[in-house]
């Protein structure tokens, strides 16, 4: 139900405690509908940003939990023909799926093993929702203490409330609260609403205390410097660091964030001292694959001043807007001074323990889309930094170092798998765009440029489509990625196209924030770079 006049944001589909949920979103101040069934037209009448659906529900999991224990067979294929419909009705819209519970580790006494009837069923299940957007709710629910009632009262489906032990989840936690921030998470990702940098302190946060303390590698024996002996073995080095921040600041970096470290300590010392120990074996793999070091971050701000400059000069030197970063740091004192001088910098709050739950599962730290350009990005970010770098030295220091870059962009029409990198690129490109127009018009003739230099490979990094016959052709929009902003290759892009579109206009509408398209039409109009090699790639039924 939603209330009449109100036009849901959420829609939320399925009968197994969504209710509950929709209460605790619409306190939050969400216009929410609930369906008991994937109605297709009820939702596109309803067109709502967001569809939550859980095709796994009570009457789906009980009966085949209790049949599987009394030992009756049921093929995958036909206990999942109901849920698989579900799916592939609700594919149109923006799906996130509730994700099926697997029987929880304690379900099943000593043993902990479903039986394999059962088991294979839910593999079968898992299966069908990788091809989803999906919130673990059983994954959720464990990292928040609450427990699922298989393993307080038997077979069933949710989180325990009153059974006959009474209250189960003994004051952890509300499970509607915790899967309505997982739900939220989304909506804000299908907003577009996603940090691209993390700017992590050093002491007392990456590591236990200070590096500069002598008792620095006693601490923290996972790293020490080259050449000296490192404390212990490498397998306790491992179970001493906190490598659970260190995981959540991976997994950020695979869905494409870039990492800063910011210290006040002396640039070299760190460089020095904070390196993984060079152990060979399993337990050195694991500490090299498991932990960071300075390799491992973009950008290093290290010395004295504000820390809130330091975090806008990330911002400058990746070319993101403040509101774009999140700084992490144990100290109040330093997050306040952030939140106050930094410019929208997002400070996260809490004990640093509380860091890894937010990176994992919070508003803003994945992204709706997930392209095969977000494992490109790290080395991309390093080749923007070095490129800011050499203009620091002045412009003909600059021009050398692009010459030396060896930057290839290859261009050609947009093609069939292009779009959802388009709808990402547009999505996040604010700086360097000409108009702002933010929809590729139907029957446009779209153009795509990829780019590579001698750092770095930053796949599909630029979009121009252009619309109208003769007298009438026009460019409507020419987006570039930050990433490649200061390659300068905006303008090669722009004149390589309207090379192929010699009769198109071209003009700029100011956005407010595409200041850094100023001037591109005027130097695309001298024609491709120096330093810039354009590849046209020409595929059957291009035409051109």
């Amino acid at each position: 139900m939603v209330l009449a006049g109100i036009k849901p944001v959420i829609a939320l589909v399925g009968r197994c405690g969504l209710e509950r949920l929709a209460e605790v979103l619409r306190a939050r101040g969400e216009a929410v509908a609930v369906l008991p069934g994937a109605d297709v037209p009820a939702l596109r009448i309803l067109d709502p940003e967001l569809v939550y659906a859980d095709p796994f529900d009570a009457h789906w999991a009980t009966p085949l939990g209790t049949g599987a224990l009394a030992g009756r067979a049921t093929e995958p294929a036909a206990a999942l023909a109901g849920p698989a419909a579900i799916l592939d009705v609700l594919g149109t819209f923006s799906l996130v799926v509730r994700g099926v519970r697997l029987p929880p580790v304690g379900a099943f006494g000593l043993e902990g093993a479903p039986p394999p009837a059962l088991a294979a069923v839910f593999a079968a299940a898992q299966a069908l929702t990788r091809a989803h957007r999906t919130i673990d709710v059983a994954g959720l629910w464990a990292r928040h203490g609450i427990l699922d009632d298989a393993v307080r009262f038997g077979p069933g489906h949710g989180e325990a409330e009153v059974g006959p032990l009474g209250e189960s989840r003994l004051g952890a936690g509300n499970a509607a609260d915790v899967e309505a921030d997982a739900v939220l998470a989304w909506l804000a990702a299908r907003r577009g609403r996603a940090f691209k940098a993390l700017v992590v302190d050093l002491d007392n946060t990456l590591v236990y205390g200070e590096i500069a303390d002598p008792e620095f590698s006693s601490r923290n024996p996972a790293w020490c410097e080259r050449g000296t002996t490192p404390v212990g073995d490498a397998e306790a080095a491992w179970w001493r660091a906190p490598r659970g921040l260190h995981e959540a600041i991976r997994v950020c970096r695979g869905r494409g964030l870039a990492l800063a470290l910011c210290t006040r300590n002396e640039r070299a010392f760190v460089g020095r001292h904070l390196r993984i120990r060079d152990d060979r074996g399993p337990w050195g793999d694991v500490l090299r694959d498991g932990l960071l070091d300075i390799a491992n971050f973009d950008v290093v701000e290290a010395g004295f001043g504000p820390k809130s400059a330091a975090c806008l000069r990330v911002a400058e030197r990746l070319g993101v807007h403040p509101e774009s970063v999140v700084f992490l740091d144990d100290s109040e004192v330093e997050r306040e001074e952030v939140r106050v001088n930094g410019g929208g910098v997002r400070v996260l709050g809490g004990p640093v323990e509380a860091f890894r739950e937010t990176l994992l599962t919070g508003a803003g730290f994945f992204p709706w889309t997930r392209t095969a350009v977000v494992a490109l990005r790290p080395d991309s970010w390093r080749s923007r930094a070095a490129v800011v770098d050499a203009a620091e030295a002045g412009e003909a220091a600059l021009e050398a170092f692009l010459l030396d870059l060896e930057i290839v962009v290859e261009l050609r029409l947009a093609a069939e798998g292009d779009e959802e990198r388009v709808v990402e690129l547009l999505a996040r490109t604010h700086q360097l765009r000409l108009t702002g127009v933010g929809v590729v018009a139907p029957g446009a003739r779209v153009y795509v440029a990829s780019c590579r230099d001698r750092l770095a490979e930053h796949g599909l990094v630029a979009v121009a489509w252009f619309v109208g016959e003769g007298r009438e052709r026009r460019l409507v929009e020419l987006a570039v990625s930050c990433r490649v902003l200061p390659h300068r290759i905006a303008a090669s892009v722009l004149a390589a196209c309207l090379a192929r579109e010699p009769r198109a206009a071209v003009s700029r509408v100011d956005t407010g924030r595409n200041g850094a398209s100023v001037g591109v039409i005027e130097e695309a109009r001298g024609g491709v770079a120096r330093w810039v090699r354009v590849a046209w790639e020409i595929r059957a039924g291009d035409g051109a």
